[in-house]
């Protein structure tokens, strides 16, 4: 093998691996970008904190008592024997309920600063930031302490920061008086003031990540969605900004941006929505794989899942919401449990993609996760470490970023068949341009060739007519004049009655001289019609000279201006010719020569010329033609210098030269010692050896 074939064959198993290699680097590129932003959404669950506070609860002994009715005041739960109370194990998580919810907490143990070995005082944080309204109580020594915060509260009457939060007097117990229409879910952590700034600042730098998170993809989205007007895209930007603005008001930061007179807002907009959200959900996973598809009865499901939390709207200003909230609650683990139904199902049935694989992922993921946040939200399951409300986000970011990505991934597969398709169309359009330019040429040829032929045929439709136009006129002109002779010796000879010989004689010469020019002037009409078809052929016989020249004669003879010469050469006998043809165009030239000669002598001779051909020649003495006339007196209808003057219709000489021609000879025209003009018509002597043979 040379070293040629060696790289040639290194080259061919490098270009597999080279177009595998760019293939692979979208998917890289998406799972390491995917997996960097779910780090990031993740950080608070991952985060390890040095010191969470001390849990009420959990680490700290509380007590819990249900108002069912909402008539206790502190000074009655106060008074109530401990065998009122039952003790918690953990947060507090009762779910949807309308009862007050009465907590005692004994003094919690906290250790002084680790840094700085004081005791810089107690807070106590409370989440999620979205109940309506929590009562602190705690005894100094002569009165009950009140403190206030919820979402229903008013920012001015609380400490202005997202969570809930209450400055404690050390080593006293207190109670803690909740009521929500939202679920009963309290998480209270007691904190020094040191370490409750150092958990502030590490949350809520990673929520607002997230939140900025969450802000440049619906922006993206939303830029997309205009940009491209696709309905999956405006889908996908109101799920997603429902979303954004949905986890904004669940974890308290509307109440922050808003105006005070306006921070009441902050509650209504938790409760619609819970039951927005999921209407949009709806819509969202509608527009992307169920409308116009197979599934259609999973598509009138996530109709029905969308369409229940938009009738329980009324709820909230009719008050009844607490009893509806678990259809806001619930509908969004159901859309997305079918969603995931769908997306296993198109796996199943379609195979792999990647636009169906991070389509699985976020919805099998939801759909998981949500039937514990429902669990929880509901009361039927302890709470997580992580806030409810974040966990709810986390997974809510994730499946918005990765579904973002599978309808992308689904748009750049469009656009590169679309692509290929514009391809393709552009290639046949080539080939259709060089089809219909093919068409076009071939067309543009048959119009030329029909406009030609059109023009050819209109062309011989004016000579035609032309021609008619002259026949005519010669017939008008020729035909009458010896008509009128006959008619004139007639009449003469009628009205003059004579007994004189000589008198009648010339009458009826002038008669026959008459008759004679009308005979040639009809067999020069009915030749001119025969000798332009194909199928004429003269008919050849021996003929003597004296016969084919007597014709001629007879004109001379019968002229009374001019005289007849002969001169015959001796080794003449006879010729093999169409008599009649040769005859009449020798008759022409006599013709020709009595109308235009000068009166004087005519001479007719026939001899051999040096190639062997018969010459017959008429010669008169003048006037002569000039070299115009020459070049064009053979043409039909043409009379030379005379048109004017003399008789005739200038078919003569042209019947004369075509006779000739058929003979295999010609008419030339030249200056005769005499002192006019010279007419010559030859015949071939191949006509007269394939005449004898």
């Amino acid at each position: 093998m040379t070293a040629s074939s060696t790289s040639a064959s290194v080259r061919r198993s490098l270009v597999p691996a080279t177009d595998w290699l760019r293939r692979a680097m979208l998917p890289a590129w998406l799972l390491l970008s995917i997996t960097t932003i779910a780090l990031v959404i993740l950080s608070p669950a991952l985060l390890s904190q040095p010191d969470r506070g001390v849990q009420i609860g959990g680490q700290t002994q509380a007590q819990l008592f249900i108002d069912e009715e909402g008539r206790f005041d502190i000074d009655d739960v106060a008074a109530l024997p401990n065998t009122s109370f039952t003790t918690l194990s953990g947060p507090l998580n009762k779910g949807y309920s309308s009862s007050v919810h009465w907590l005692k907490v004994a003094a919690p143990k906290i250790p002084l600063d680790p840094h700085t070995g004081t005791d810089d005082g107690l807070w106590l944080s409370i989440l999620p930031s979205y109940l309506d309204e929590v009562q602190l109580y705690q005894f100094d020594g002569q009165h009950w302490l009140q403190r206030r915060s919820g979402d229903t509260v008013p920012m001015a009457s609380r400490i202005q920061v997202r969570q809930l939060l209450f400055p404690l007097l050390p080593d006293r117990p207190f109670y803690l008086r909740v009521q929500t229409t939202s679920p009963v879910s309290l998480d209270a952590r007691v904190w020094r003031a040191s370490l409750l700034l150092t958990q502030f600042s590490t949350v809520e730098w990673a929520s607002g990540v997230h939140q900025g998170i969450n802000l440049v993809l619906v922006l993206l989205i939303i830029g997309a969605a205009l940009v491209l007007r696709k309905r999956s895209l405006a889908a996908l930007a109101v799920g997603a900004t429902t979303t954004l603005i949905h986890g904004a008001a669940d974890r308290g930061y509307l109440q922050l941006w808003l105006p005070a007179d306006l921070a009441y807002w902050g509650d209504a907009a938790v409760k619609i929505g819970t039951l927005v959200l999921p209407i949009a959900i709806a819509w969202q996973f509608r527009e992307l794989l169920t409308i116009h598809s197979r599934w259609k009865r999973v598509d009138k499901l996530l109709l029905l899942a969308g369409i229940a939390p938009l009738l329980c709207l009324p709820s909230i200003p009719l008050d009844f919401y607490q009893d509806v909230a678990w259809v806001g609650i619930i509908a969004p683990w159901v859309i997305s449990t079918l969603f995931a139904y769908v997306a296993w199902g198109n796996l199943i049935k379609d195979g792999p993609s990647m636009e169906t694989l991070l389509m699985i992922l976020p919805t099998t993921l939801y759909g998981m996760t949500g039937m514990y946040v429902v669990g929880v939200y509901m009361g039927y399951v302890s709470p997580p470490e992580i806030e409810t409300s974040i966990l709810w986000q986390l997974k809510s970011l994730l499946t918005n970023l990765l579904v973002a990505v599978a309808v992308g991934a689904r748009l750049f597969h469009r656009f590169g068949e679309s692509m290929e398709r514009q391809s393709q169309l552009v290639e046949s359009l080539e080939k259709s341009e060089q089809t219909l330019e093919e068409r076009v040429r071939l067309r543009t040829d048959e119009l030329l060739h029909t406009r030609n032929a059109l023009q050819h045929a209109l062309h011989n439709e004016r000579e035609m007519r032309n021609e008619q136009r002259q026949f005519f006129n010669m017939i008008n002109h020729e035909f009458r004049t010896p008509l009128a002779v006959v008619d004139s010796a007639a009449a003469e000879q009628q009205t003059f009655p004579s007994d004189d010989l000589q008198t009648q004689v010339a009458r009826a010469v002038q008669i026959r001289r008459a008759c004679k020019r009308l005979d040639t002037l009809v067999a020069n009409s009915l030749l001119n019609d025969r000798l332009d078809t194909t199928a004429f052929a003269p008919q050849l016989m021996s003929v003597p000279i004296e016969d084919l020249v007597a014709d001629a004669a007879q004109l001379v003879q019968w002229s009374q201006r001019h005289q007849l010469g002969f001169d015959i050469a001796e080794e003449l006998s006879d010729w093999h010719c169409d008599q009649m043809l040769v005859s009449i165009a020798l008759s022409n030239l006599a013709d020709n020569a009595i109308k235009y000669a000068q009166a004087g002598r005519i001479l007719i001779q026939a001899r051999i010329d040096e190639r062997g051909r018969l010459e017959l020649s008429v010669s008169d003495e003048g006037p002569g033609m000039s070299l115009q006339s020459v070049e064009r007196i053979f043409e039909r209808y043409e009379r030379g210098n005379h048109a004017d003057q003399a008789r005739g219709f200038g078919l003569g000489l042209w019947v004369a030269r075509r006779i000739a021609r058929q003979h295999g000879g010609d008419v030339k025209v030249s200056a005769s010692t005499m002192g006019g003009t010279r007419f010559t018509l030859t015949l071939a002597r191949g006509m007269h050896r394939a005449g004898k043979a």
